[in-house]
């Protein structure tokens, strides 16, 4: 029987996953797709200024931009891949108001989730794909998982499987509230002189990557889980973008995408033990602030299963 199962291979799913690993815990990840391939990979990547962010998040995020720069570091030693950690001036524009910050982190998320898959691969953890799950069932001494490649049993369970996570939850007999917001982002390529800031106002963000990309998104859509990419969204971003930054007129597209990220009715995420559970846990519900929220969501919850595990081995 494992340790720890995670039902959920985005960055916030591999990250508590390597987390574990590092401290010897046996875990498996379930992911109904391809691991690191869903919401994760369609983020700017942005660490996010407090700004950006309801007062209750402040600690948590201020955390997090600790360990970002640790976590991309350790990761490019131990499989080779940078994951784009970068640190760059950030001018925020909000309420006809600006704000410069010097030096504001990012991340690629695609190369970060990459890195997180090789690295728990040398590990040994199994990230098993195409597993659909169907029902979680928590007993006395474990949790059961079904799914359409069959049973998995473990000591806790931790749910962060996005958008689905609430569904999933509801065969368990718990309650959350979500709703999916969907955003649509581009990603555009300037010759000449580079982007050397992140940009950002009430309409649009320009996000400059170290391969020469700048992403631009991203739209809201509040309760649309529809798949593809809208004429009218990119427009509207394209448009925004270039009263932000005016030579992107004269920049080429090289890729378009969306995807769908669960908010919560309280604008707080889950993160933790489920209420009148014991091994149920929960890191859904993040919205716009996964990626940035993702190494201090994965040290909590990490520090909490391996006390649990400690307690039941006593």
């Amino acid at each position: 029987m494992t340790n720890h199962i995670i039902i959920g291979g985005g960055v916030i799913g591999l990250t508590l996953a390597y987390g574990l690993a590092c401290q010897n815990e046996s875990v498996v990840v379930l992911e109904r797709g391809a691991g690191g391939q869903g919401t994760s990979r369609a983020a700017a990547g942005m660490l996010a200024t407090d700004i950006e962010l309801r007062e209750e998040l402040h600690a948590l995020a201020a955390r997090s931009r600790r360990l970002y720069p640790l976590l991309a570091r350790r990761l490019e030693r131990e499989t080779g891949i940078d994951c784009g950690y970068r640190e760059q001036p950030f001018l925020l524009k909000r309420k006809g108001r600006e704000h410069l910050f010097p030096a504001v982190g990012q991340i690629d998320p695609r190369r970060l989730t990459t890195a997180l898959m090789y690295a728990l691969h040398a590990r040994s953890i199994s990230i098993e794909e195409q597993v659909d799950v169907t029902r979680i069932e928590e007993n006395d001494d474990f949790i059961r998982i079904e799914s359409n490649a069959g049973i998995w049993t473990g000591r806790t369970v931790t749910v962060a499987a996005g958008r689905g996570s609430q569904a999933l939850l509801d065969t368990a007999g718990i309650s959350i509230a979500t709703y999916g917001v969907k955003g649509e982002c581009l990603a555009v390529r300037l010759a000449g002189q580079p982007l050397r800031s992140i940009l950002f106002d009430d309409a649009v963000y320009l996000v400059p990557k170290a391969d020469g990309r700048i992403l631009i998104g991203a739209t809201e859509l509040p309760h649309d889980e529809t798949v593809g990419v809208s004429v009218a969204g990119i427009t509207s971003l394209l448009q925004a973008a270039e009263r932000l930054y005016p030579p992107i007129r004269d920049a080429v597209i090289e890729e378009v995408w969306s995807g769908v990220r669960p908010q919560t009715m309280s604008g707080l995420p889950y993160i933790g033990v489920a209420a009148s559970s014991r091994r149920i846990f929960l890191a859904t519900g993040h919205h716009r602030h996964g990626i940035l929220l993702a190494p201090a969501t994965a040290e909590v919850l990490a520090n909490t299963l391996r006390l649990i595990q400690k307690e039941e081995v006593r």
